[in-house]
């Protein structure tokens, strides 16, 4: 079956109407539901759509975008959690060897010792009492 631009319109609104707000899963959802008809050569329109959204499901499509959501969320708490382990072990190694080269009167003691008590305070530490904040509100 040919899908027109005015079956694609309806199918876009049609499927805004069922609750759907994130522009990008209403377009995939879009190009899923529009290769699904396309694939029934035989079948009208209608038919092929009601087809279609049947292998969704009735509320299918909004638990789709929660999920989708809830996965974004959870891909950015993801990576902040490597970051602020990245931040820990690279501030625990600056600080502790600058303290190792400072007892030794070695050069650039300083150097490291700072910048490891730096990435220590304004890295590490607000990122992980923000992760234990986040923690205590989601219990």
């Amino acid at each position: 079956m040919e899908i027109s631009t005015e079956h694609i319109d309806f199918i876009r609104t049609d499927i805004q109407r069922k609750g759907l707000t994130m522009q990008d899963l209403v377009d995939s959802i879009l190009d899923h539901i529009c290769c699904t008809i396309e694939e029934d050569p035989n079948a009208d329109f209608d038919t092929a759509y009601q087809k279609a959204l049947t292998a969704f499901g009735e509320d299918e499509l909004t638990q789709i975008q929660e999920e989708t959501i809830r996965l974004l969320i959870q891909k950015r708490e993801i990576t902040m959690k490597k970051t602020m382990y990245i931040l820990g072990y690279v501030a625990a190694f600056l600080s502790t060897t600058g303290l190792l080269l400072k007892l030794q009167h070695w050069p650039g003691a300083a150097i490291m010792l700072t910048l490891g008590i730096a990435l220590l305070n304004f890295g590490f530490l607000p990122m992980y009492f923000y992760n234990n904040y986040k923690k205590a509100q989601a219990n």
